[in-house]
């Protein structure tokens, strides 16, 4: 029986001992550092204090979820699913910026729409690239 293509380090070009990296980049590794810069933006910005917040915990997500139950923009599920995140139509730090810093913005529903986890997070990643354009 034939043995399997060895596969090559995310990260450089060495041979891929497990999960996806040489034993160099186990622990420091792209997807791991992108995450980490990615949360500490959000904490810097003080987005992080507003999605923890008793507004958007008990009363905005809520009400957005109950006005649109089902996926609103469906790139991947094409409006079938269940809603379970709600996505800012123009980014957080965007809007705010827009608005000169004023943090109630952030709760805006016009601003926002309920859509599918599946959904949101291949949007978030399309904008974290640069590469999503909202129709």
């Amino acid at each position: 029986m034939p043995t399997r293509a060895p596969k090559i380090c995310r990260d450089c070009n060495q041979v891929e001992i497990r999960n996806g990296y040489c034993d160099r980049h186990q622990k420091d590794n792209r997807a791991a550092r992108y995450e980490q810069t990615r949360q500490q933006a959000r904490r810097d910005s003080g987005l992080d204090a507003l999605y923890h917040s008793k507004a958007w915990k008990l009363q905005t997500r809520p009400n957005v979820l109950r006005r649109d139950p089902l996926c609103k923009i469906g790139v991947l599920c094409e409006g079938r699913a269940p809603s379970t995140d709600v996505h800012h139509k123009i980014r957080a730090t965007d809007y705010l910026a827009l608005h000169n810093g004023d943090q109630w913005c952030f709760f805006d529903e016009e601003n926002l729409v309920g859509i599918c986890h599946r959904c949101h997070a291949h949007i978030t990643s399309l904008e974290a690239r640069g590469l999503w354009n909202p129709r």
